[in-house]
């Protein structure tokens, strides 16, 4: 295991201007469109989609898309690995630690996604921390084309620029003669918390902070430091992957008040399906909820397919059906 936890990719570089972000409501996105009829002569090929184009969104991609917003997920590292692909280790709801790229085919290393689906890790990174918009239809498809992903990138949420980078950046400009000593001589002092404010969300689970509020959060205070707050389950969750425990931002090594961090970098367990898990030390349970899972037709005593049913017909019992089990078949 590395000593140090990776930069987020997403961070910007100590002397890179703040980027502007537009309010959501502004972003575009292109629409997701079947592939066009052939060019014409003389035309360069349109750009093929690597999987089959969706019109709507499958039934089964909306019930993993509502695991996302009911369970949390763990965004403990990404990396950009290329102008249109980024790698992301999501710690599932069991623990385990799963690593799902975004490119022109996404694609997740978890036994759902595995088998080619839309698993709940792609749409917990499209939709919550790309912040792609439910109202696009973009995110539940199998494959991206060049121009989308651009646009999903070009749209996505930044990490929080930290104070240590904005103090290099600080002192970068008074070197240069681009800004005076006295106009960012408070902005090089020591470290300083960075109170949420509306819209700052946590870099671990990607979640809304509270606004002006302390409550359940750490700082990050190191001498040198970025001040940026995280969530205290988030934090422990984190540092369950380092050793010695550092900021998810700007790799500082802690220096916190929390002493239940001090043991996390002792390393993860294995799950039975090879996964590196970090249940134990996260508190989760390793037993996956499959309450609200689709389980599919079953195959009917009659000869029949119908929905899993103790009576074969979601709690309508067989009297009401009389002698005629086909009955059954064409009210279902």
């Amino acid at each position: 295991m590395s000593s140090k936890c990776p930069l987020p990719a997403s961070t910007l570089s100590p002397a890179a201007p703040a980027i502007p972000l537009a309010p959501p409501a502004e972003r575009i996105y292109p629409l997701a469109a079947p592939a066009s009829q052939k060019p014409k002569k003389g035309e360069p090929a349109p750009e093929k989609r690597l999987r089959v184009f969706k019109k709507a969104c499958p039934q089964a991609t909306q019930e993993r898309t509502d695991r996302v917003f009911s369970q949390r997920f763990f965004c403990v590292e990404r990396n950009r690995t290329g102008e249109l692909s980024e790698e992301f280790k999501v710690l599932g709801s069991t623990g385990n630690c799963y690593t799902v790229k975004i490119q022109h085919e996404p694609t997740c290393d978890c036994p759902d996604g595995a088998k080619g689906n839309k698993c709940k890790h792609q749409l917990f990174v499209l939709l919550k921390i790309l912040q792609v918009p439910q109202s696009s239809n973009l995110w539940y498809q199998s494959a991206l084309l060049t121009p989308e992903l651009r646009a999903i990138f070009a749209n996505a949420r930044p990490a929080p620029r930290t104070q240590l980078e904005e103090r290099i950046a600080n002192a970068y400009k008074v070197a240069t003669g681009k800004a005076k000593a006295e106009d960012v001589e408070g902005e090089l002092g020591g470290v300083k918390k960075r109170v949420p404010q509306e819209g700052d969300t946590c870099p671990i689970c990607y979640e809304d902070f509270e606004p002006n509020s302390e409550s359940g959060l750490v700082f990050c205070l190191s001498p040198s430091g970025c001040g940026n707050a995280i969530h205290v389950d988030c934090f422990r969750n984190w540092a369950m992957t380092c050793n010695p425990t550092t900021c998810p931002l700007c790799r500082e090594e802690w220096k916190g008040p929390d002493p239940s961090v001090a043991n996390a970098g002792a390393g993860p367990s294995f799950s039975t399906e090879g996964y590196q898990n970090f249940a134990a030390q996260a508190g989760l349970s390793t037993t996956r909820d499959t309450s609200t899972y689709f389980h599919g037709p079953r195959r009917r005593a009659d000869g029949g397919w119908g929905r899993y049913d103790s009576d074969y017909y979601d709690g309508i019992p067989d009297s009401e059906y009389g002698a005629n089990p086909y009955k059954r078949w064409r009210r279902w």
